[in-house]
């Protein structure tokens, strides 16, 4: 059943509220222009880092003996990551010879979920109306149903198992051993797959598939319950699962360093160290590392531009909210507002990155700082055109 609440905010309070947002605005602002420089920067170092890694890396075609003369230098190599560590949870009986264990617990359990619509008001008052709505879900989050507006929807304060994960601490590498940090960096998780003669430790309990049902407290604190919880799951119910990572092939760029691998330190200090699944070439994962470094950049960029964008929103918002006194002219105000935030923090964005840029790409630089030129020459030239317009409209006659 959806719930509704309606509030009233009067002009005076928005207004206020608008006042207080033009310091995060100006913090969000300012922030923008490191963010985007430093990534810049980054970007680059790392892309010269792997350039420089890929020119020094040397393949090597076996990983069962370890060659001495490879010693100190950056190297390739392919094969399989083995262990012999069995890895267990005790809780639930399951175990196996892997290199990672993971466990995770969904509940059954309520979930609020909320929409809200505003009305302005003529005087500059807001009007929101927010709608509640209750559904039962399946979820690793844990929902404070303390929280809801409607009663009636009570979840359990805490998950009776969480999740939890196990990892190896001997995984060799051919002739070699693994760090705890490629350890960690080596994926291909998989369901676990039970044995036909699996008998769960938490009694009560049905295993279907690869995923154990476990009824809440209550249910397994009663013998005479015997509720199937796969089609009729109640409130509190747990299903848990379980992901593998067992030994297999994976490939390596790293320095050989004794029987084991560390980091490649590249000129302008950068690390570098790829691992990957499977059987991959060098020029495989280099290539891969210099996608993903691309990819960051571009999100970074995104982040930036959007901490400038809505950061000028914030310090104009008092103009949209001075004009909501008469709804209409408040909508006119904010579309002007987001135009004006957009037309300044664009050109900032571009130029931040152009002058990054200038110490390392300066053909990239000029490109750029063409391009914010003409969103500011764009922008101007609208106005321009606007006033021209206005100057031109026929006057009525004289009485």
């Amino acid at each position: 059943m959806a719930v509704t609440e309606t509030t009233k905010e009067g002009w005076g309070s928005r207004l206020g509220a608008a006042f207080k947002g033009v310091l995060v605005g100006l913090a969000l602002f300012v922030g923008g222009f490191p963010v985007l420089f430093f990534n810049e920067g980054n970007t680059v170092k790392t892309a010269k880092a792997l350039d420089e890694g890929e020119a020094a890396c040397i393949s090597v075609d076996t990983n069962e003996a370890i060659d001495p003369e490879m010693e100190g230098k950056l190297v390739h190599m392919s094969g399989k990551a083995d262990t012999q560590d069995v890895l267990s949870d005790a809780l639930f009986g399951v175990s196996g010879t892997a290199i990672r264990l993971k466990r995770t617990v969904e509940m059954y359990q309520w979930k609020e979920d909320s929409h809200t619509t505003e009305k302005k008001n003529v005087g500059g008052s807001v009007t929101r109306t927010t709608t509640y709505d209750y559904k039962k879900v399946w979820s690793e989050e844990l929902f404070d149903s303390s929280e809801f507006k409607e009663s009636g929807h009570e979840n359990p304060v805490a998950k009776e198992f969480e999740n939890e994960t196990w990892e190896a601490t001997s995984v060799t590498f051919g002739a070699f051993r693994l760090s705890p940090e490629q350890i960690r960096n080596i994926g291909g998780g998989k369901p676990f797959v039970f044995p036909q003669n699996f008998t769960c430790a938490v009694e009560r309990v049905k295993v279907q598939g690869a995923t154990i049902y476990v009824p809440n407290a209550e249910t397994r604190q009663n013998a005479l319950n015997n509720r199937d919880v796969v089609s009729q799951p109640r409130i509190g119910d747990m299903r848990v699962t379980f992901e593998v990572v067992t030994p297999h092939d994976v490939s390596l760029v790293a320095k050989q360093h004794g029987d084991t691998f560390v980091a490649y330190t590249a000129k302008n200090g950068k690390k570098v160290m790829l691992l990957a699944n499977g059987i991959k070439d060098a020029s495989e994962l280099f290539a891969d590392a210099q996608s993903a470094n691309k990819t960051l950049c571009w999100i970074v960029r995104l982040v930036g531009f959007l901490m400038m964008l809505f950061g000028l929103s914030m310090v104009l918002k008092p103009i949209s909210v001075l004009g909501d006194v008469l709804p209409i002219l408040g909508d006119i105000l904010e579309i002007g507002v987001g135009l004006v935030a957009f037309i300044i923090a664009a050109p900032c964005a571009l130029v931040t990155i152009a002058v990054a840029w200038l110490f390392y790409r300066p053909v990239m630089a000029i490109v750029l700082l063409a391009l914010a030129g003409g969103i500011v020459f764009w922008g101007l030239s609208k106005r321009k055109a606007k006033k021209a317009a206005a100057g031109t409209e026929p006057q009525p006659p004289a009485a």
